[in-house]
C-alpha cells in the first residue's frame, strides 16, 4: 500500500475472510506509532461487513492535492484504533523511534479527560488492549529471539505491519539506513515467525521521496519473494 491506513483494509478484509482471528497480535514497526485514538469514530467503522464496505472506510482523503482533512474519516495515524475497535486486533508492540508516548488504556483512564473516556467507551467491552514499546528493531529482536516470540504469540493470530519510513532517520529529507542494514532487518523480520499476515507501507512521504520508497520496497521484494502479477488489487 501507498499509505498506511490501508493497512485496516487489509486486515478486516483478511479477518472477514478468516485468514486471521479475532484479537490478533500485531508488531508494527514504523518511524511513527500511529496510534491516534480517534480512530474508533471513523464513520461507518463498525457496521461495515463486506470487502467493499470495508474498503470505503478505510478509504482517505488525497493530501497530495492540498485537501482539508474532513472529520470521521481514516487517517495514514489512526488506523489501529479502528481495528481495535472492531475487535480485529487486541495486542500491538510497537518497533518506533516516535518520541510520543502510546496511548494506553491506564493513561487514558487517568487522564479522566472527556474525549478520552468517549474512546475507551468505543472499543470492545471485553477489550484488554496491550501495548509494548521497543525504540528501535535491535531492541525488539534482541528481546525476542524465534522460539521465545513463537511461546508469547501462543495460539493467537500475528501480523507483522512495516512501514518502510522506520529505515529512514527523518521526516523530512532522505537520510536511509545502509542498504545492508535494510537487508538485514528485513530478512530478520521476515524470518521471526511463519506470520498469518504482512501489511507493508510504502510511505515515500516519510522515506525522502518516491525513489527512495521504491527502492527500500525493492529490497522487501526481494528478500520476500513478492510477485506484484500475483497481487490482488483492492482499489
Amino acid at each position: 500500500m501507498r499509505d498506511h491506513n490501508w493497512s485496516f483494509a487489509a486486515w478486516e478484509i483478511a479477518r472477514l475472510n478468516k485468514q486471521i482471528k479475532s484479537k490478533s497480535l500485531v508488531i508494527h514497526v514504523d518511524s511513527h506509532l500511529d496510534d491516534v485514538a480517534d480512530g474508533v469514530r471513523v464513520k461507518n467503522l463498525k457496521t461495515a461487513n463486506t470487502k467493499d464496505e470495508i474498503i470505503e472506510v478505510a478509504r482517505s482523503y488525497d493530501r497530495s492535492l492540498g485537501e482539508v482533512s474532513p472529520s470521521s474519516i481514516m487517517h495514514i495515524d489512526n488506523f489501529i484504533w479502528g481495528s481495535l475497535a472492531r475487535g480485529t486486533i487486541e495486542e500491538v508492540i510497537y518497533v518506533s523511534r516516535d518520541t510520543q508516548d502510546v496511548n494506553t488504556l491506564e493513561s487514558m483512564r487517568a487522564s479522566e479527560d472527556v474525549e478520552s473516556l468517549y474512546y475507551l467507551s468505543e472499543l470492545p467491552s471485553d477489550c484488554n488492549y496491550l501495548t509494548t514499546r521497543f525504540t528501535s528493531i535491535d531492541s525488539f529482536l534482541s528481546h525476542f529471539s524465534e522460539s521465545f516470540f513463537k511461546e508469547y504469540v501462543s495460539n493467537r493470530s500475528v501480523i507483522l505491519d512495516l512501514d518502510l519510513d522506520v529505515f529512514n532517520n527523518s521526516d523530512s529529507k532522505s537520510d536511509l539506513f545502509p542498504d545492508d542494514k535494510v537487508r538485514e532487518y528485513i530478512t530478520r523480520l521476515f524470518q521471526l515467525y511463519p506470520w498469518d499476515l504482512i501489511t507493508i507501507a510504502i510511505s515515500p512521504d516519510f522515506c525522502g521521496g518516491i525513489n527512495e520508497a521504491e527502492h527500500l520496497f525493492s529490497i522487501a521484494r526481494e528478500i520476500m519473494e513478492i510477485d506484484l502479477n500475483t497481487m490482488h488489487k483492492l482499489v
